[in-house]
């Protein structure tokens, strides 16, 4: 992120604001002691009768003791007269904290001044640091500055208008190290923006390892650095190494518990533990802590479960270096977290919750798409994830996974298996959606009749199905098969579940609406009629106005009571509709608008 680079410019920048400037590396004690006899010669270079250092010969003994040394610096340090030095402490990585067990890490305590009248920086990748004020470094915002990073480290000027130099920024999204790396390698190789772009996507790892070594980072690189980082954690808690490493085969955006609670089958024992919401709070909480992920607290509010997200290059670092060799049983695994997360998302859940799995999804059926997956035996998860595509009305996604599901349900459970049945179903409702009647017929008629023969003429799944061929027939102007559809779901319904369950009351509705539209309505009253009583003796008229389908009512009522010239019933009915819909959908709704339209019709037509 430049902590470093922002530690060196402060120096340079506020350089008169002190009278002495000491740099410090905290990778390890050796290094720290070391840099303490550094401290030790330039004071006595500049101050060689100084009182407080003069017992040290670091010139006739290099070996000196060096915790004589830091005491005798931090003496002088604590020296009332100095009042204006400043401390850097670089790359303070492995500070020993309560629960790290690495008996190399760092306790900085023992190496800061008493005195206070001094300024200290430390730089560190963790968070756990608690000596003085954090100051969190984030990515850069303004891609106007990566722009300027690329341009100032590959020589290249004018860059901002080319759009592939712009393209390739936004991959890397503001991370300084990133951006200094592609600077660096476009200054000596001869080569577009665009290409460095495809071999950062197609061999992220080759490009790392061959790109120029950045003077300013001590010989280490962005992939190296990480793999520092990673070491520790493994060192300190296996499982948030195995949830990094198994973040690969998600999107870098926005993972939760709840997602990869599902892996709980798994009988490694880190998957045992991340399914547990404790040891993945734990879990997690170490990886923000070395800012290898970050919290999104909106998402929270949103959707009732907080997320965390990684950027796009750690993202990279995941797949190629921690994943060097794919996995087949992770992309398995993830595969599994996201289609069981959408199994237990139903229709309360909203448009927007659902788009929350699409981008998981969506790098799922990537990796199905490439054939990276094995998919045998894995029929319901394809079947899961052609469900959100096609609730997101994204039918050409959605259809590739319902004919493999389809195909190996044939397979693997015979062409009248009731799971077979209800792929056929689904792929039923994508050519209806694409417009492919005939398919989408074919599909519904097969699914029809094999619910019949396996579940019986009355079954909710069968009963369902009558209801689809309906509408089907109905979008075909087959008015009277529609109607003999719909009649006979109707029945179905009422003899199954009752006159008063919600999907009888909701295919008596249908039947209205059917009727309406074909001007039949005498009957299309009736029919709004038997709704409108049934929701509110099963609901009460307070929640009833709460409900969709009954809101959908009192709007085909208010239509019918417009179209045969009684405006006062009508007005009565748009008004209920409209207190409903403002209340569910707010008031700027498109409901709410078309109603707002039609009673102000009514009262412009009864002046």
């Amino acid at each position: 992120m430049g902590k470093t680079q922002l530690a060196i410019t402060y120096a340079k920048r506020f350089k008169e604001k002190y009278m002495a400037i000491f740099w410090l590396s905290a990778n390890d004690e050796d290094s720290l002691k070391l840099s303490f006899q550094n401290v030790a010669q330039q004071v006595l270079r500049y101050h060689p009768s100084n009182s407080t250092l003069s017992s040290l010969d670091l010139d006739k003994d290099p070996n000196e003791d060096l915790d004589q040394v830091i005491s005798q610096v931090k003496a002088w340090l604590d020296l009332p007269e100095n009042t204006r030095w400043l401390m850097i402490y670089d790359n303070l990585d492995n500070p020993k904290t309560p629960g790290n067990p690495d008996t190399s890490a760092v306790d900085i305590r023992q190496f800061l001044p008493r005195s206070d009248h001094g300024s200290i920086i430390i730089t560190s990748r963790s968070s756990q640091i608690r000596q003085g004020e954090r100051i969190p470094v984030q990515k850069l915002l303004d891609i106007r500055e990566g722009l300027k990073i690329v341009s100032n480290m590959s020589g290249r000027l004018g860059i901002e208008k080319d759009l592939d130099a712009v393209a390739l920024v936004e991959e890397l999204d503001g991370l300084p190290l990133a951006l200094s790396t592609a600077g660096a390698y476009l200054e000596h190789v001869i080569t577009s923006f665009s290409y460095y772009l495809r071999l950062y996507k197609a061999s992220w790892l080759m490009l790392q390892t061959t790109s120029p070594q950045l003077s300013s980072y001590e010989y280490r690189s962005l992939y190296s650095t990480w793999q520092i980082t990673f070491d520790r954690i493994q060192q300190q808690n296996p499982v948030a190494a195995n949830l990094l490493k198994f973040w690969a085969y998600f999107d870098r955006q926005d993972i939760w518990y709840e997602l990869l609670r599902h892996i709980s089958f798994v009988k490694e024992e880190w998957a045992q533990k991340l399914s547990n919401e404790l040891n993945f709070n734990k879990a997690i909480t170490l990886l923000c802590s070395f800012g290898l992920v970050d919290p999104d607290p909106s998402l929270q509010q949103q959707f009732g479960s907080g997320g965390y997200s990684m950027h796009s290059c750690m993202h990279s670092w995941t797949m190629f270096v921690l994943n060097k060799e794919w996995d087949e049983r992770f992309a398995q695994l993830a595969l599994t977290c996201v289609a069981s997360d959408i199994s237990m998302r139903d229709e309360r859940n909203s448009w927007i919750s659902q788009r929350r799995l699409l981008q998981h999804a969506t790098r799922q059926e990537q990796f199905i798409r490439e054939d990276k997956v094995d998919l045998k035996g894995m029929e319901w998860d394809l079947q899961m994830l052609g469900l959100l595509y096609l609730g997101q009305g994204k039918l050409a996604e959605a259809e590739p996974l319902f004919t493999r599901a389809l195909q190996g349900n044939e397979e693997a459970l015979g062409p009248r298996d009731i799971s077979t049945l209800v792929t056929v179903n689904n792929l039923g409702h994508v050519y209806f959606g694409q417009g492919k009647l005939v398919k989408a017929e074919a599909k519904f008629t097969r699914a029809l009749q094999g619910y019949e023969e396996a579940l019986g003429p009355r079954d909710i799944e069968t009963l369902q199905t009558v209801i689809t061929l309906g509408n089907l027939y109905n979008s075909q102007g087959k008015l009277v098969e529609a109607e003999a559809m719909y009649t006979r779901a109707l029945q179905g319904y009422e003899e199954a579940l009752g006159p008063r369950d919600i999907e009888t009351l909701r295919t008596i509705d249908k039947l209205g609406n059917f009727y309406y539209k074909q001007r039949k309505l005498v009957e299309a009253e009736a029919m709004y009629t038997r709704a409108l009583q049934g929701y509110e003796e099963v609901f009460g008229p307070q929640i009833m106005s709460l409900y969709l389908p009954a809101l959908n009512t009192m709007t085909g009522f208010g239509n019918v009571y417009s179209d045969t010239g009684r405006e006062t019933m009508a007005k009565e009915m748009y008004t209920r509709a409209l207190s409903g819909y403002r209340n569910i959908r707010g008031p700027f709704s498109k409901q709410c608008r078309e109603l707002e339209a039609r009673l102000r019709e009514l009262e412009v037509a009864s002046v």
